[in-house]
């Protein structure tokens, strides 16, 4: 019986340090065993690392740049099943062009099947939508965006600010539908900032964030997002979510306030982003930084807005 898989978390890592702003793929994986077929996909860029576990297999492999043949991907190991690892018939490289199917296996051993094939990724209409407004708007023509981007976007046009701007398009949470955000590279800096995400849940555009100078976001490389926000010197947080169907969680938040508490400001929540309540944990200002650590951002090469 074949059991199509969703990613529950984000599968795909950029280890590269910096993620391609090539257009995206759709990568499809199956793994076929002695008793089930499992099968998902997932959308990747050039510099990807893809780590799936499909049934008792995990499937480690890298991304690796367009050709014009076609897509090289790199196994690190080719397959893992049951705690052994396997070749997949002394392949360790492959270049496979849009559209075709592969099948590997490791001769000899009652190994699984490993399928993969992957195919050009096209952007909804309403994000090519979103996308042609924000480079109107950068090009100073501010009646072209209807209150959908973030605010930043108009204090940027015409300015040399607006040459570190772009999208980048991914599926945070693996159920095939990419989302779209909107951010900036800002020179010497070792992460992207977002300020705007969107969403498709059926045929509805989500506006899932909407950012500006004091509340910024950040994607982290164990899949969570981060919102830095502040309303004064004297009250900061952290917060930390994970994408799921249109929507942010909350997992927790550090939360820096000395107005409520001189002593010791800094405080854990699980319930709120930045509001205090006594359920909050008291911790040191290094639990706080040691926490934060635990959540490294990610840098993305953006692609323009207008090419």
């Amino acid at each position: 019986m074949k059991k199509v898989l969703p990613i529950l978390f984000l599968l795909v890592f950029v280890l590269t340090g910096i993620a391609s702003a090539e257009a995206p793929f759709r990568l499809n994986i199956s793994i076929t065993d002695t008793e089930s077929d499992y099968s998902t996909s997932v959308i990747v860029h050039s510099g990807d690392r893809v780590a799936i576990r499909l049934g008792e297999t995990n499937v480690d492999l890298d991304v690796q740049e367009k050709q014009e043949e076609g897509l090289n991907f790199k196994f690190d190991p080719a397959l893992q099943y049951n705690d052994e690892k396997y070749g997949i018939a002394d392949v360790s490289e492959l270049l496979l062009p849009a559209g075709v199917e592969n099948k590997y296996t490791e001769s000899g051993k009652d190994s699984p099947v490993l399928t993969i094939s992957w195919e050009e990724l096209t952007l909804p209409a309403a994000y090519e939508e979103i996308i042609s407004n924000a480079a109107e708007v950068l090009n100073g023509n501010h009646e072209a965006d209807t209150g959908t981007i973030s605010s930043l976007f108009h204090q940027m046009a015409g300015t040399k600010y607006a040459e570190n701007v772009g999208f980048f398009v991914t599926d945070l949470d693996g159920d095939g539908t990419p989302e779209l955000f909107l951010g900036e590279n800002q020179p010497q800096s070792d992460s992207t900032i977002f300020y705007d995400m969107f969403a498709l849940k059926g045929d509805e555009l989500v506006h899932v964030f909407n950012g500006w100078d004091r509340s910024r976001y950040y994607l982290c490389s164990n899949g969570g997002i981060a919102n830095e926000g502040s309303s004064s010197a004297f009250e900061s947080f952290t917060a930390y979510y994970y994408y799921t169907d249109g929507n942010l969680k909350l997992m927790q938040s550090i939360i820096y306030n000395s107005n409520a508490n001189p002593d010791n400001p800094w405080r854990l929540s699980t319930s709120s982003a930045y509001e205090v309540s006594d359920a909050d944990q008291l911790m040191t200002e290094s639990e706080a930084l040691y926490t934060k650590a635990t959540y490294p951002y990610t840098k993305v090469e953006l692609e323009p807005f207008a090419k």
